[in-house]
């Protein structure tokens, strides 16, 4: 009888807390972790007056991308996710991001810790609340990397 073995199969696993979303590529024994501090990144962000939330997505797939790049070295990332904010983006005190699939070189991987949740202080007045599943936004993200 001959053995057969098993080859390591990437795996990516995102944990987020209200400060810092850790993000951890895996591939058999090797293990590669990339931190996005929020605070700081929003602090900066606001400071520059830079868009938020689109900088952020550019931190963050550049971040799954380098996480996996170290562990399953590939030359294409796809990337799709979709988030939804809780009212319009300028309004918005909550983001949710959900990763649907994530792909190197045509392998599909598997995702543990899929959803990121972004909050921040709800100031919206009560009327603006009441309406704000009139004004909720919801997309669909495609990236390849």
């Amino acid at each position: 009888m001959s053995e057969t073995t098993s080859i390591p199969q990437p795996i990516l696993k995102i944990i987020s807390d209200p400060d810092i979303i850790r993000i951890v590529g895996k591939k058999g024994g090797e293990v590669s972790i990339k931190d996005i501090n929020l605070q700081f990144i929003m602090a900066t962000l606001w400071w520059e007056g830079s868009p938020q939330l689109e900088t952020f997505f550019n931190i963050m797939e550049q971040n799954i991308k380098r996480a996996l790049q170290e562990v399953h070295p590939h030359d294409k990332l796809v990337l799709d996710y979709t988030y939804t904010a809780n009212d319009t983006l300028e309004d918005a005190s909550e983001i949710t991001v959900e990763i649907e699939n994530i792909e190197t070189d045509g392998e599909v991987l598997e995702v543990k810790g899929d959803v990121i949740i972004l909050s921040g202080n709800d100031d919206r007045g009560f009327f603006k609340k009441l309406t704000s599943f009139r004004r909720k936004v919801q997309k669909n993200v495609h990236q390849e990397l």
